[in-house]
């Protein structure tokens, strides 16, 4: 868009239908229209920070998708010290350390103005970029088209929207919340955010919270539907944090999955279950002060959340903080008097602090208000054997010791249960037995208290070692 002469010193920047750039004193910025990435990394820095700083990740997810993070990293102060000098200084400015920003004001740039309509960089096509650019360029089309951010069709959007109600409520309903997001997909399979919560669906049925599925069944799905949310979105916050809880609760890589959940809070720092789940990537690397700080944020966030609350409550049971975990199962309660895990987790830190008859209630309120659940009755088990009632912590450990040979899992929660016995060697089998069958609840195997009576032997040490959680 060549310059107006009610605005000198302004740079314009045109990027619909064909393309053009004009410095502050109207000549064409030919060094930067010969180079067709620059130039598109400049768009693409417009274009986001109509609606705020732009963070970098999303920059290198987008341009150097294949690329080693250095190198990736490497090549975007390249291209960046480039355009500062074919623009000049404050036109492109760091926002913090991990965002960027463009000065509207020095550049004006047609498709970032409100109402902007036309052919989005028309004729652009970037070499060894992959789907990522052009993935992007098809967002943003639809964004001038003005597509709304769910999907058109009014049934996939109710469902997508059902999905997400009756995952809050996990895992009680976490079978209506897979069976709408399944819907969803098949409507409109072209929406990252529905196969993104997919993703979060299947990672808390094979995780401790549900154990509903074993995680050789739940996991991978779980990562495969959140890499087909990023094929599609390769910015999405969301398929970002499904696969950081995947890569640490099933395949115990924490520095990758620490990556992850980075990249997710840059590219959406206000997505509150990406601060929740990193927060238990915290807590079982023993970094109980970070974790509750994410922990906090996930509920500034979303403060009337269940979930999200009574995390504080397992954030204080595992911290050995047990009134703090009881008085924050309280709260949570009283949001919703119908949710289990409020008096699962009263129950775990009454046993902390020696309250036994108010652990065994606890547990057996959890067990009825999740009709069954087999995680409430492994705990009522634990408690049961805590608290010196053997004979129905045994009867307990047979429904378990059962389901663990047969469905390849439980064996975790009959391991905790023999541990509370004083039956050392059993549960350390049956901890054997968990890590070969890939049991979520081994990422908390640092800091677990139920495991306390097995933390002077040597295969306990050598478990830890195995799962990187030593020291």
């Amino acid at each position: 868009m060549v310059q107006g002469g009610r605005d000198p010193g302004v740079i314009r920047l045109k990027l619909l239908g064909a393309m053009d750039a004009r410095g502050a004193d109207g000549r064409a910025l030919t060094a930067l229209l010969a180079q067709p990435r620059r130039l598109a990394l400049l768009a693409f820095l417009a274009l986001e920070s109509a609606a705020g700083a732009c963070p970098r990740e999303r920059a290198l997810a987008l341009f150097w998708p294949d690329h080693p993070p250095d190198q990736a990293s490497a090549n975007l102060r390249q291209a960046l010290a480039f355009l500062r000098r074919e623009l000049g200084e404050g036109v492109i400015a760091g926002v913090g350390q991990h965002a960027l920003r463009v000065d509207a004001e020095r550049l004006h740039c047609d498709a970032a103005q409100a109402g902007a309509r036309g052919e989005l960089l028309q004729g652009l096509h970037l070499e060894g970029v992959g789907d990522a650019w052009e993935d992007w360029l098809a967002a943003q089309r639809r964004r001038l088209a003005g597509a709304p951010a769910l999907p058109e069709d009014p049934a996939a959007r109710a469902a997508y929207q059902r999905g997400l109600f009756h995952w809050s409520r996990r895992p009680r309903e976490s079978a209506k919340a897979q069976a709408s997001l399944e819907e969803a997909i098949a409507l409109a399979p072209d929406f990252a955010p529905a196969h993104a919560a997919l993703a979060d669906v299947y990672n808390t049925l094979g995780s401790w919270e549900a154990g509903a599925l074993a995680s050789g069944q739940a996991f991978p799905r779980a990562q495969a539907a959140a890499r087909r949310a990023l094929s599609l979105d390769p910015c999405c916050a969301a398929a970002h944090t499904s696969l950081a809880y995947a890569t640490a609760h099933y395949e115990w890589q924490w520095e990758r999955a620490e990556s992850q959940f980075r990249r997710a809070l840059e590219l959406d720092p206000g997505y509150a279950h990406a601060h929740h789940w990193h927060a238990h990537l915290l807590v079982a690397r023993r970094r109980f002060d970070e974790a509750l700080a994410a922990g906090q944020r996930a509920l500034e966030l979303q403060p009337v959340d269940v979930i999200i609350n009574v995390h504080l409550a397992w954030h204080h049971w595992l911290a050995r903080e047990p009134e703090a975990a009881i008085e924050q199962a309280d709260r949570t309660a009283q949001l919703d008097d119908t949710d289990h895990w409020p008096p699962f987790f009263r129950g775990m830190a009454c046993v902390l602090c020696g309250r036994e008859g108010e652990a065994v209630d606890a547990l057996r309120q959890a067990g009825q208000l999740s009709r069954g659940n087999s995680v409430m009755r492994a705990g009522l088990g634990y408690v049961y054997a805590a608290c010196g009632e053997a004979a129905r912590a045994r009867a307990v450990l047979r429904e378990f010791s059962a389901a663990a040979a047969q469905q390849r899992r439980h064996a975790y929660e009959a391991a905790v249960i023999h541990a509370a016995l004083g039956e050392v060697e059993p549960a350390l089998d049956l901890l054997d037995m968990a890590h070969a069958d890939r049991s979520a609840w081994l990422a908390y195997a640092a800091v677990d208290p139920r495991l306390d009576p097995l933390r002077g032997t040597a295969r306990l040490q050598g478990l830890l070692k195995r799962l990187d959680l030593e020291g």
